[in-house]
């Protein structure tokens, strides 16, 4: 089909064109390409649905304009660049958008009888709801759902990556084990709705008492473990634990109810204790237990026997 026939086609049928395309949720848009030696590739609007001008936020007074005069200069540098490539390319190509609407497109190149690239048929579909169900699901993937915390396929993610960081840094890492001294009483008392609440301000507490790069995670009822990085002595580690130890004394206040709690932690370092991510919180969990054999309320650091 000649220019000319395209052309012929649109201004003929556009009415039955737009209406073809009128109940699609799909966003469809029909762009003429222009070529000029100062210029180089242009593109004006000539078709466009309703799903289109809705998202675009832009009307049938956009139909001869090319994208320049319709949005601003960032903007329309990046569209340029999307349907120049489509043109260049000589085949449909794929692109996803990103920002408040994420679209996924195909730019496809329409061109006459002489080979030459005329209009650019563009169609993209909304995936704004499924990227952010994506989004969702890989954050329950490695999250804690009360919480919020790291859980633990994302604690040995984040251990992992410290050891080797330590490795490259000569740096120590320290992976504490902790959990609450008689958890078990808050429930009994106040009921699990309660000891949720407390579980959740406790993953706050915690989180509060370490820097930024460090990872506090929930393995699961009361049991969290904390990794500590950048670490280069024993002494940084106690000062943290005890930090923590006197943050969890502090009195809790939950649904009118006041009271205090404690905690056990037990310490494992590395490459004190081992270098290995398994080995590390085996050792810690086992120092937690040396911790609450001691009378808890305290940190134990794992001695080999």
């Amino acid at each position: 089909m000649s220019k000319l026939d395209i052309e012929t086609l649109i201004s003929q049928y556009g009415d039955i064109l737009t209406s073809f395309f009128h109940h699609m949720s799909d966003m469809f848009f029909l762009m003429s390409v222009e070529e000029s030696e100062s210029e180089g590739l242009q593109f004006r609007y000539v078709l466009m649905n309703p799903a289109a001008m809705q998202v675009a936020k832009l009307t049938e007074e956009a139909y001869g304009k090319r994208i320049e005069d319709v949005y601003p200069e960032g903007k329309a540098s990046v569209l340029n660049r999307m349907y120049k490539k489509a043109v260049l390319s000589g085949a449909p190509i794929h692109y996803t958008s990103e920002g408040e609407v994420i679209g996924e497109s195909i730019l496809s190149p329409v061109y006459n009888k002489d080979g030459v690239c005329t209009h650019v048929f563009s169609v993209t579909r909304d995936i704004t709801e499924r990227k952010q169900l994506e989004s969702k699901l890989e954050h329950m993937a490695y999250h804690d759902v009360l919480t919020g915390l790291p859980n633990r396929r994302l604690l040995y993610i984040h251990l992992h990556n410290a050891l080797a960081a330590a490795k490259a840094n000569k740096d120590m890492v320290a992976v504490l084990f902790l959990d609450c001294d008689h958890f078990k009483q808050i429930n009994d008392t106040w009921g699990h709705n309660t000891g949720d609440q407390f579980l959740q301000l406790l993953g706050a507490r915690l989180s509060s008492c370490v820097r930024e790069g460090d990872t506090v995670a929930r393995l699961g009822g009361d049991e969290f473990v904390i990794i500590l990085t950048s670490i280069q002595n024993q002494q940084q580690v106690e000062k943290v634990s005890n930090r923590i130890i006197r943050t969890l004394q502090e009195p809790w206040i939950l649904e009118g109810h006041t009271f205090r709690s404690t905690t056990s932690i037990g310490i494992a370092l590395y490459p004190t204790t081992s270098s290995d991510a398994d080995q590390l919180l085996t050792h810690a969990d086992k120092a937690l237990y040396l911790a609450k054999a001691s009378g808890r309320n305290q940190f134990r650091f794992y001695q080999a026997e």
